[in-house]
């Protein structure tokens, strides 16, 4: 246990279960109908993970499916990094603050700006993250062998979707955002703080640029385009044929 880690009065605790497991696949939210939940069963038995949702594990990976915002995320991957793991790829859907970016489009994300309180107990201070260049780089070139097109962008995380009033998303343009979640900036902060490896591929799957909302949760070809973006990580062999 870490120096940082030791300093805390609330201190995570080791998983017995989770010895082995080195790389985690963080799956924050599924859409509505469960895309995913059939695929994460071929992996093996899901185990309940406390509050945060399932586990899913083959060999020395995970898949770690809910844990939805910013302080879940960090309260269930507090207790799998001093387990050991070493390498975090989030899976996410994310929203649009700009035209070029629309309903199915993955965005492989090259920056993150804290609009969520959780990273600053981490790295005070910094209101900007980095993923880890090699796992980024690793990430687009699975896209690229299974010829699925990308984007590169930069992502804000908020605590509060229902907050997201014109003013902020001003201010979220004059910070840079093209993009939004509830986890990423806070992921990237606690690799950083621990020193693990940690990037994220979002899909867009709601638009919010024009000042209104546009929702594509129902639609047919988001559900095809996150299958085609995410199955190469989650199932061997998962990519598109």
């Amino acid at each position: 246990m870490s120096e940082s880690t030791r300093s805390s009065i609330v201190r995570p605790r080791r998983l017995p279960w989770a010895a082995g497991i080195e790389k985690v696949i963080y799956i924050p939210w599924d859409l509505r109908s469960g895309l995913f939940a059939s695929d994460l069963r071929k992996l093996g038995d899901a185990r309940s993970y406390e509050m945060f949702g399932q586990v899913f594990r083959l060999g020395g990976e995970a898949v770690l499916y809910g844990a939805t915002s910013a302080p879940l995320a960090c309260l269930a991957l507090e207790p799998l990094i001093l387990t050991g793991v070493k390498e975090i790829l989030l899976l996410g859907f994310c929203g649009s603050l700009h035209p070029r970016f629309r309903i199915g489009d993955a965005v492989s994300i090259t920056k993150a700006v804290a609009g969520e309180g959780t990273s600053g107990h981490y790295l005070p201070g910094r209101r900007r993250f980095l993923p880890f260049g090699p796992l980024r780089a690793s990430l687009e070139s699975t896209l690229e062998s299974a010829g699925l097109e990308f984007k590169r962008g930069t992502i804000i995380s908020t605590d509060a979707p229902y907050r997201e009033t014109p003013a902020w998303l001003r201010g979220a343009h004059r910070r840079g955002a093209q993009t939004v979640d509830m986890e990423t900036s806070a992921v990237l902060a606690l690799a950083e703080y621990h020193g693990v490896r940690a990037a994220s591929l979002q899909v867009v799957s709601d638009e919010l640029f024009t000042g209104s909302w546009k929702s594509g949760f129902s639609d047919p070809c988001l559900r095809g385009r996150a299958r085609d973006c995410f199955l190469p990580f989650l199932v061997p062999g998962g990519g598109r044929r």
